[in-house]
């Protein structure tokens, strides 16, 4: 794997990282009204447990940056793309249980503080605060807006399956698109059902709830809409480019890395904004104090089988988590452990399954076979109006299929040829092109160049 995706990639998971560190550290900062998620009242902020404590947090903190930083360098280097997936995806679960780790030891550790100093309020909050808000609804996304946008993204689909003329490509673009669209779907229905979470206590002003509930729901509402809006964008830019127009592939990996940017910037501003209006209009804490029994590992995990939410606000960074005593969160729960377990196994077993694996060619039975995890292409010699042996590949750029150091596989772009199918080890130094009878091009190799060399002498009949 090159050097320059390497970069890439590494640039694009260590803003992550920091954004992280700096989420994680608000936490004992003076932006939020809890310190590391527990609902520590004011005047014991300074308490000289409390600030070891955090002091403890903003170390642990600070070195699991550090070595997080330094981690890539262990597998930055691999000469092998499966390795080098393996050791990213394991850095990419690692940075997650570094950051969370010191949030739920130090989280404890505070909450048991807490216990043992009587620093809680329970029993007092039914008198004190009106908990009327929390069951008055408080809504601002806009369905019909997303629906919208929903339909605006099926448009290319549609067209893929109706006038695409090519079998194989009909089915692999319709699949890519589907995938984008999805994006679309999944933002979509992500925010209305975080727009009926429940409603956050944060004063003993029942006004007060309700204009802040307002403002967040709208923050997140526009951010996720705009979002979405920018995802259907990125389908259409996707047709786009799998037909070779507005730039090709190269423009469209410029435009996937903006649309990136955008939506994380969008994601970032909106929880920002809405920490700072938590900030400004909190008044009291003893919702939160009410509300700890059922926050568990300091206040990462929420399990509340008397709420019926499957999604409730985070209490330790932003935006919102599962409520696991709820059927839909433990779903959630059970497909999040699913996905990152069979990412963790899977994607390194289906790379290194296609890495690690020869192409071969071969002519049997009056047709040539080119011969990967399976037979990828068969060309009856009577089909094939020209075989000629190349000991230079010519340019080529990927459309859709694989691309590693020793296998190209699937549609390219061939220059001089326009698109065609390519199943070829580019590390070898003979190549054998075919051109059928109906103007297809294929570009093949054996996993030697002796292998290539007696395949184009069986087509010749040499």
């Amino acid at each position: 794997m090159g050097v320059m995706m390497n970069l890439i990639m590494l640039g694009c998971t260590y803003p992550i990282v920091l954004i992280m560190y700096v989420f994680m550290k608000l936490e004992i900062g003076n932006k939020k009204k809890t310190v590391l998620g527990i609902a520590v009242p004011e005047e014991f902020r300074k308490d000289p447990q409390v600030l070891e404590i955090c002091g403890q947090f903003r170390k642990s903190m600070r070195l699991g940056l550090i070595v997080m930083l330094i981690f890539p360098a262990v597998f930055f280097w691999m000469p092998w793309f499966t390795f080098y997936i393996t050791g990213y995806l394991i850095w990419v679960y690692l940075m997650i249980g570094v950051e969370l780790y010191p949030m739920a030891k130090y989280g404890e550790r505070l909450k048991e503080l807490k216990r043992k100093r009587g620093w809680g309020r329970a029993g007092v909050q039914e008198s004190t605060v009106d908990f009327s808000i929390a069951v008055q609804p408080v809504h601002a996304a806009k369905k019909g807006l997303l629906a919208v946008l929903c339909v605006l993204s099926v448009p290319p689909i549609l067209w893929e399956l109706v006038r695409q003329p090519e079998q194989d490509l009909k089915w692999a673009y319709t699949l890519i698109l589907v995938l984008m669209a999805s994006i679309v779907w999944l933002l979509s229905g992500m925010l209305i059902w975080l727009d009926r979470q429940k409603s956050e206590i944060i004063s003993r002003d029942s006004e007060v709830n309700l204009e802040f509930n307002r403002r967040k729901k709208r923050m997140r509402a526009s951010a996720w809409t705009w979002a979405a809006g920018w995802s259907v964008l990125l389908v259409w830019l996707t047709a786009f480019a799998l037909h070779d127009r507005l730039g090709g592939m190269i423009a469209y990996t410029v435009e996937v890395a903006v649309y990136t940017v955008v939506v994380c910037w969008l994601m970032f501003r909106c929880e920002w904004g809405i920490l700072r209006v938590r900030r400004e209009m909190t008044t009291t804490l003893e919702n939160y104090d009410s509300d700890e029994t059922h926050w568990y590992f300091g206040a990462l995990v929420y399990y509340n089988p008397n709420d019926r939410h499957a999604f409730v606000e985070n209490r330790v960074g932003t935006g919102s988590t599962m409520n696991l005593a709820s059927t839909g969160g433990k779903v959630m729960a059970v497909l999040t452990v699913l996905l990152l377990v069979g990412c963790l196994i899977g994607i390194p077993i289906l790379v290194g399954r296609d890495e690690f694996t020869p192409v071969s060619l071969v002519v049997e039975d009056g047709t040539l076979k080119s011969i990967h995890t399976g037979t990828e292409y068969e060309i009856s010699e009577q089909d094939i109006a020209s075989a000629v042996l190349l000991e230079e590949l010519p340019d080529v750029s990927r459309k859709n299929g694989t691309g590693l150091p020793n296998l190209s596989k699937g549609r390219y772009k061939i220059e001089g040829h326009g698109n065609g199918y390519l199943c070829l080890n580019p590390q070898n130094e003979v190549f054998l092109m075919v051109e059928t009878r109906e103007g297809q091009t294929y570009l093949f190799s054996d996993a030697t160049d002796e292998g290539t060399v007696a395949a184009y002498e069986a087509l010749n009949g040499k």
